[in-house]
């Protein structure tokens, strides 16, 4: 058995917290500040703040998924020394969550915020 890279783990833990927060946001109607939006704005002076939530959840549930499943192939080919056709895939779904997250939430402002 390899080593457990410590950055694949904490990739992990914040696509599983990404998750955690689209499913939160679906169910209370809150935007987590931080997260999802910057700090500094005030939620509550959005245009639609609804259409926002309806608009985001599936696109970060998304993301987070993707996130999860690339931590967990980079730490299947470092923990079980496996093909390296495993850090590429994973690096690639990272890479995709990033994309399509700051993509959505590029016209989510547009549409919704600004």
């Amino acid at each position: 058995m390899g080593n457990i890279n410590i950055f694949d783990l904490l990739i992990g833990a914040s696509g599983v917290y990404l998750i955690y927060t689209a499913l939160a946001m679906k169910r209370t109607g809150e935007i987590k500040a931080g997260v999802l939006v910057s700090k500094e704005m005030d939620v509550n002076r959005m245009k639609d703040k609804e259409g926002f939530i309806n608009y985001m959840f599936g696109r970060v549930l998304l993301a987070g998924v993707l996130i999860v499943l690339s931590a967990a192939a980079s730490l299947a080919r470092t923990g079980q020394n496996g093909p390296t056709w495993l850090s590429v895939a994973g690096n690639a779904g990272f890479v995709a969550a990033l994309i399509l997250y700051m993509v959505s939430y590029a016209k989510a402002k547009k549409m919704f915020i600004d």
